[in-house]
């Protein structure tokens, strides 16, 4: 049976201080290097918001804050508002996985094992999709997705067979225009997985589960990728990603936690069990502010207060120059 829990106290309290307290601190690190504690308090633990799911994923922002996470094993989408118990969005997204709100305030899934990308009207919760293969095959199984200011699309296309289903081709990663053409992008990963644009969209992220690595690119315009570099070397088992509002990567890296790097791909420190979180599949900003980083951790759902903002989502309403 699955529980949900309301944020407690807790979970606030130390978030507003933060806000008030660090954001000179915060406002000053263009001129020195992230410290972890710059970013998060010391000894503060995630708290547990929901448990009892197959395995939850695919954290995405509204433009409000709220979160829409994702089960896959159970087909299932959950929504959480700040300090309310988790509800269920929708029970019928076949292995829902990676998610994001569009700039029409839609939420774009990833249905891994019907090898297709959808979007939810948020008002009926009828779907269309948006995408399901390209040069007359189908898709491996969709993973995660990152959208830019167009309403086109990146996503990762691996196949981790969770439902037995053959590969169809090589696991890649691809761009859908707003008008609904596919094009493969990038070909450099074993098992491409997280997926992740810069808050002006000039930038994309793609992380490599089958290595260490994480390849950054830069964005000439919707779907045209150039400079592919190896920015970080050293993320083992990466999947999703978010970015803060002052350029900080955080990667999930399953039992290893979040790893958080600055904007030259130095380490500045990891999110573990020591700060509550013993597995992280993905994470996303939201909540008051967007100061909370909302994590998925296998059956569970958690939240830990950030010094830090996050980037705003596209749907946000908000153009970066």
């Amino acid at each position: 049976m699955k529980k949900s829990f309301a944020l407690i106290a807790a979970l606030a309290a130390p978030m507003i201080m933060s806000l008030f307290l660090f954001a000179g601190a915060v406002s000053a690190q263009d001129k020195a290097a992230f410290q972890l504690s710059d970013l998060v308090e010391p000894g503060d633990k995630a708290v547990v918001l929901g448990t009892g799911y197959g395995f939850s994923e695919g954290p995405a922002a509204d433009a409000v804050g709220n979160i829409y996470f994702s089960d896959g094993q159970n087909d299932s989408i959950h929504f959480y508002a700040y300090g309310r118990p988790v509800e269920i969005f929708v029970n019928d997204s076949l292995d829902a996985n990676g998610m994001m709100f569009n700039r029409n305030g839609n939420l774009v899934s990833v249905e891994g094992a019907a090898f297709r990308i959808v979007e939810f009207n948020m008002k009926t919760k009828e779907k269309r999709i948006l995408a399901q293969g390209i040069d007359g095959k189908r898709f491996n199984e969709p993973n995660d997705l990152a959208i830019d200011f167009e309403n086109g699309f990146y996503f990762s296309d691996p196949n981790y067979r969770h439902r037995g289903q053959e590969t169809s081709m090589k696991e890649d990663v691809y761009y859908v225009s707003k008008d609904g053409v596919v094009t493969r992008v990038s070909t450099v990963c074993k098992t491409p997985n997280g997926v992740l644009l810069s808050a002006d969209c000039k930038t994309l992220y793609v992380g490599d589960n089958g290595g260490t690595n994480i390849y950054k690119y830069d964005v000439l315009g919707p779907g045209k990728l150039a400079n592919e570099r190896i920015f970080v070397n050293d993320a083992p088992g990466s999947d999703g990603m978010t970015l803060d509002a002052e350029g900080n990567l955080y990667i999930t890296c399953g039992g290893r936690g979040v790893k958080i790097y600055d904007k030259s791909g130095k380490h500045i420190g990891t999110l573990d069990e020591q700060y509550g979180v013993p597995y992280a599949s993905n994470c996303v900003f939201g909540g008051p502010n967007f100061s909370i980083l909302y994590i998925t951790s296998r059956d569970k759902f958690l939240g830990i207060p950030m010094k830090v903002q996050g980037q705003l989502p596209p749907c946000a309403g908000i153009r970066v120059p």
